[in-house]
């Protein structure tokens, strides 16, 4: 096999590696295990709040992590203390207490993995630029994505049905360990990608000489135009990132909240599958607009009924997924690979902001209040990444059509 047909196998299964240790290191698995601990709800907030400021400020000073060196060696040296931090929650598990102290220890884990996970963001979409053409990241990003949601629906099936015969704390336990070994080896994985593209001194990595002032970056198109979008779609996430606690907070039990680890990875899973559908035909515009919009159904989350509350989670993470896997894939067009790193690291800067505020508001508000602003940004967000001029120029909606730039990948494989 050739260095991109190894690359795409390489993240696929490196990807599928660490999504399923991200089980236990955020989401509806972490959040159950701290309400099971003797948290409140309004400690979890704070807790996902502290993350994401911690995510916001690593990437702020952080944004050219990936601008020098191997960017993927780089990118699996961050996932190391990762693995460390999810073996720093064991004697968590064992003490089994919810005091001040453990919180303040809880926090310190969560912030030190938050760093490093913003590091390796910022990594993570320089890489396409550097190990597979344009036209084959859709399908990469929907071929892990399928493997990764079905193993994790494996995994939220076994862990509902295990919390009903033994403590959650105890399965965490095992899961903890488990999702530290996972991590080594995504890192290893990750380790032994190639470059595909060359400088003029026969450098694999290091393909810019010049570095991209920030002034040049935010006056671009790309980011003048769509950090609205991308600032309004993050605070819609972040309440969907709450799930398990509205679900707890309006009084479902510990099984319901481990069930949605299971309608999330089958809705995931499904999400995946639809764009990668939809990736043969159309622009990743339209899965976005698609899935942004889905989320008009959120308040109907306080009916009452568990299994309606479930089949909601499900759609609105099937929504949520369409618009995760379509903006990674749509930005690349528009953004020139010299702009990669900082741009990126921006634009998740936006992105987690608008989360650390949809978290941060819901301590001071009621939760429908909260479901009816994320519905407003969420919407919003959708018709800005269908119509903002230069999305509709770089991606048309036809696949095919011409008007794309191609200036990103010029030299790829060559």
């Amino acid at each position: 096999m050739n260095d991109e047909r190894n690359n795409r196998l390489r993240t696929v299964i490196g990807g599928v590696f660490r999504s399923v240790a991200l089980l236990c290191a955020t989401g509806t698995l972490m959040q159950t295990f701290l309400v099971t601990l003797g948290f409140s709800a309004s400690r979890i907030y704070l807790y996902t709040t502290f993350l994401q400021a911690a995510n916001i400020l690593t990437i702020l000073l952080g944004s050219r992590w990936a601008d020098r060196g191997n960017v993927m060696h780089r990118a699996a040296f961050t996932q190391i203390p990762v693995a460390v931090c999810m073996l720093c929650f064991l004697p968590i598990c064992f003490r089994k207490d919810a005091s001040l102290k453990t919180f303040v220890f809880v926090v310190a884990i969560g912030i030190t993995m938050g760093i490093a996970n913003a590091l390796y963001t910022v990594c993570e979409y320089k890489a396409p630029y550097f190990l597979y053409r344009s036209d084959s990241f859709g399908g990469i990003l929907a071929i892990g994505g399928v493997i990764s949601s079905g193993i994790s629906f494996g995994v939220g099936v076994l862990v509902s049905w295990l919390s009903t015969r033994y403590p959650y704390v105890d399965l965490m336990t095992v899961a903890f360990a488990i999702s530290a070994a996972f991590f080594l080896i995504a890192a290893a994985i990750t380790w032994f990608q190639k470059s595909l593209l060359k400088g003029e001194n026969g450098d694999r990595w290091n393909l810019v000489a010049e570095k991209v002032p920030f002034s040049r970056i935010f006056r671009h198109e790309s980011f003048l135009c769509v950090w609205p979008a991308h600032l309004l779609r993050g605070f819609a996430y972040g309440t969907l990132s709450v799930l398990a606690v509205v679900a707890l907070d309006v009084g479902y039990s510990e099984t319901v909240t481990a069930a949605i680890t299971a309608v999330q990875s089958v809705a995931v899973l499904v999400g995946y599958l639809v764009f990668g559908l939809f990736s043969r035909f159309f622009s990743p515009r339209l899965p976005v607009f698609l899935g942004s919009v889905s989320i008009a159904i959120l308040p109907l989350m306080l009916v009452g009924n568990q299994y309606v509350f479930l089949a909601l989670c499900a759609f609105l993470i099937f929504g949520r997924t369409l618009v995760d896997v379509g903006v990674i894939a749509l930005m690349i067009y528009p953004v020139p690979r010299e702009h990669a790193g900082p741009y990126n690291a921006w634009r998740m800067v936006l992105h987690n902001l608008g989360s650390l505020l949809a978290t941060a508001v819901a301590t001071a508000i009621p939760t429908v209040a909260l479901l009816w602003i994320s519905v407003a940004c969420g919407v919003a967000s959708g018709f800005l990444f269908l119509l903002i001029p230069i999305l509709r120029r770089t991606s048309p909606m036809k696949i095919g059509r011409s008007g794309k730039d191609e200036s990103n990948y010029e030299t790829i494989g060559e």
